[in-house]
């Protein structure tokens, strides 16, 4: 039997478990805490697991070795470098108190310290921001069914995306964590046999490292190898790329989404704090493996056409390689599990948003009544529905993972991180200087992206940080000038707990 049918078989096995456990989890779902929020109760394990999953998708495995390929690592500063750095600040600072605030979103948690007009804003522009890195993890899975089967781009998609939609919809959070879990331990365990096989194939590491002296030590913009000192500019681009998205997702939804579900704050302190050692630990793994195919392409052993064409599919080319069909097969279906692990949470987060902070409040002032349990939970479903419709049509138009990763997270340091930071740890932040901050940070960054006409403007390090840096500054200065008009209130859990300056209260 060839290595197309037992790969396509692996793959279908797999589909069927998601779609078996989304129905069984469908049966603990009776009220939307569950839903959207797991019961509050998962334990250290499982949600360090799906914490880690949900950061380790398609952008990192395959767009980050595809990026290594071209410009070394440098080119991955962004993820899994600065990615890494969120979940460890998260870990330290925000998680905890996340969790005590009780809420079922993250732009919910804005509504704890600002009120519901804050946490409008804030969805309104969490919303198409996180579709963005949504549309990543189905670019993802497009391409990797492209590769196995054969098949269309667009069809591949489509098919990949109604699986997720079944259990997603069917399990909520619940369905999403515990795939999570499965996902995570298959992608694991793959990497870590064909990265060994792949340096073997290529004649050893000293071979992968001298084929590779410019991307092997280049961590910096400049072309040179570790002999050739960086500048001042690359230095500053550096830091602007570990910070531009380490600092920006620090107010991702889907990382508060974990929070959330933790039965303990501690719970989730760890958790994160376990999953950015482990991400940075393991993010070298693809870039490695891209050196490793670049050695292999010099010696003739590897053809470098189908990786010139698209290097992010580097990884499943080198499986093709190292593994006899039915072990390429099982690793196969284990990078789909990565994608989908990242795919089912960047749907799920910002439609619980749309749903908990955007629909919810609009229903109850139409009608004049609240929103029942039941409807609630009923309308995540249909925004799950809409957010997977807005994520596939970004990525039947552009097919770049990398690019979309790294402008979703960039668009979120711009828009949130200071009101999240400030909200947190400054006692006078507050509604206005929360929502200028927003609105100051989107329309710069997407303005000077139009006006340049590229996702990444020049000078990069000025785009990484400025827009959100220039937002961060406004609402300082707004709230300073409102501060009578609208005192800044206290930070609240939904119980109406006080977590944060009781004093402000009075």
């Amino acid at each position: 039997m060839g290595e197309r049918f037992w790969e396509t078989f692996f793959v279908i096995i797999y589909f069927v478990g998601m779609i078996v456990i989304g129905i069984i989890l469908a049966r603990r779902v009776k009220s939307s805490k569950d839903y959207l929020a797991g019961g509050r109760n998962l334990p250290l394990w499982l949600v360090t697991a799906t914490l880690f999953a949900t950061w380790w998708g398609g952008g990192t495995v395959l767009g980050g070795s595809g990026e290594a390929f071209h410009t070394g690592f440098h080119g991955v500063m962004y993820d899994p470098y600065g990615a890494g750095l969120t979940l460890v600040l998260a870990g330290l600072f925000f998680m905890k108190i996340v969790h005590d605030a009780k809420v079922n979103t993250a732009a919910q948690f804005f509504s704890c310290r600002y009120g519901p007009w804050a946490a409008s804003w804030s969805g309104l522009l969490m919303v198409p921001t996180y579709c963005l890195w949504a549309a990543v993890q189905l670019v993802a899975i497009g391409k990797i069914f492209e590769f196995l089967l054969g098949w269309p781009y667009a069809v591949t998609i489509l098919v990949g995306t109604a699986i997720i939609l079944f259990y997603m919809v069917l399990g909520g959070i619940l369905a999403v964590a515990w795939t999570d879990f499965i996902q995570v331990t298959l992608v694991l365990l793959g990497l870590i046999i064909v990265l060994p096989l792949s340096i073997k194939a290529a004649g050893g590491w000293g071979n992968v490292v001298e084929a590779t002296p410019n991307h092997f030590f280049a961590f910096f913009p400049a072309e040179g190898s570790e002999l050739a000192p960086p500048t001042l500019s690359g230095w500053v681009w550096w830091f602007g790329a570990i910070l531009g998205v380490g600092l920006g997702t620090l107010a991702a939804p889907d990382l508060y989404q974990r929070a959330i579900i933790a039965k303990s704050g501690k719970t989730a302190n760890n958790a994160a704090l376990i999953s950015g050692f482990g991400y940075w630990a393991l993010g070298v793994v693809p870039v490695f493996l891209a050196f490793t195919a670049i050695a292999l392409i010099s010696q003739g052993v590897l053809s470098g056409d189908i990786i010139n064409e698209d290097s992010e599919k580097l990884i499943l080319v080198l499986t093709r390689l190292v593994l006899p069909p039915a072990f390429s097969g099982i690793f196969i279906a284990s990078l789909l599990a990565a994608v989908m692990s990242s795919g089912d949470s960047a749907i799920f987060a910002p439609a619980a948003v749309l749903a908990n902070d955007l629909y919810k409040p609009m229903y109850e002032k139409s009608a004049g009544k609240s929103l029942s349990d039941d409807g609630l939970m009923n309308a995540s479903r249909v925004c799950v529905l809409i957010v997977a419709v807005i994520s596939l049509l970004i990525a039947f138009f552009y097919a770049n993972m990398y690019d979309l990763l790294v402008v979703a997270f960039q668009l979120l340091f711009h828009v949130l991180f200071f009101p999240l930071v400030l909200g947190t740890y400054w006692k006078r932040a507050n509604a206005p200087g929360a929502v200028a901050s927003m609105i100051t940070g989107f329309v710069l960054s997407v303005g000077w992206m139009l006006l340049s006409g590229t996702m990444f403007p020049g000078p990069e390090w000025v785009w990484a940080l400025g827009p959100g840096t220039v937002g961060g500054v406004v609402m300082v200065i707004v709230s300073l000038l409102t501060q009578k008009t609208y005192p800044p209130k206290p930070l609240v859990s939904t119980e109406g707990e006080v977590l944060k300056w009781a004093e402000l209260a009075k």
